[in-house]
């Protein structure tokens, strides 16, 4: 699972003058933007959490959808935990900390809310629960992994070290290769939240300054990895990727405070030396 979220969600937060994120190309039906729309009044506020949605009429005109398009847009949006439906009542706004899942942080990094005023709180939020699962995935890997998934993954790193130059392809590389450190861990579970994390990423723009920063580092972090994995150290595997992905999120955070304006400068990434420690 490497080092993919090193750079996640960074997407809009250098511009918090227009703070959005566009519903995903593949989805823009009516019900989709609708939901789109909702959500994002939602999040800022426009809905406080415990008041009810103006109603139907109302509400389809605010958005310019037909009804039957607003309700399939709520459905969607009580599938995501964001409403309730109180039977003769209306539509209830809930919090999403105590009834969303974890797609909603993308939306939430996007608007920068329930952050108490810091865009990058969220994100940190994310690269500790990142840092739990990619420890204990490499650990696991080094366990379970067979010999054609070793193969693979080295296949893998070598090619996307030529890629360093091309951020678009390097970005899909390094997705596609979390994907692949998940697989070899053969735990279902730990598989479909790191594809629920790499679904969440694949849809943000803007990544290319934060993994520029920070691409040599992270190949040297996969080479490490991939020898303890072959030497079948799952106790150092997950040393060694706690100590380094760690080193390398407080890189990547600084740097996006220090972008940000709240720091004065960011620090160096980390060393070859420091990469074996």
């Amino acid at each position: 699972m490497g080092c993919y979220v090193c750079y996640a969600l960074s997407m809009n937060w250098s511009d918090q003058s227009s703070p959005r994120m566009d519903p995903d190309p593949s989805t823009t039906d009516a019900a989709s933007l609708a939901a789109h729309a909702l959500r994002a009044a939602i999040l800022r506020g426009e809905h406080p959490v415990g008041s009810k949605l103006p109603g139907e009429r109302e509400l389809s005109i605010q958005l310019g959808v037909s009804r039957a398009t607003l309700r399939a847009a709520i459905t969607r949006l009580q599938g995501e935990g964001l409403l309730r439906a109180v039977h003769g009542s209306g539509t209830l706004v809930l919090d999403v900390r105590e009834t969303g899942g974890i797609e909603m942080m993308a939306h939430m990094a996007a608007f920068g809310t329930l952050t108490s005023g810091d865009p990058v709180a969220l994100l940190a939020d994310l690269m500790e629960l990142r840092r739990t699962l990619a420890v204990e995935a490499i650990g696991l890997a080094a366990e379970r992994c067979t010999a054609d998934e070793l193969l693979a993954l080295r296949s893998h790193v070598d090619v996307q070290r030529g890629l360093r130059g091309e951020p678009e392809r390097y970005i899909a590389s390094d997705l596609a290769l979390a994907r692949r450190f998940a697989g070899a861990t053969h735990n279902l579970a730990l598989v479909l939240v790191a594809n629920t994390l790499v679904r969440m990423l694949e849809r943000q723009p803007g990544l290319e300054l934060a993994f520029l920063v920070q691409a040599d580092a992270t190949m040297r972090f996969y080479d490490r990895v991939l020898e303890l994995i072959e030497l079948r150290d799952a106790s150092s595997a997950r040393r060694y990727a706690r100590v380094l992905i760690e080193r390398l999120d407080r890189h990547m955070l600084a740097r996006l405070r220090a972008t940000l304006g709240h720091a004065s400068e960011a620090p160096t990434p980390p060393s070859s030396q420091e990469m074996h420690p």
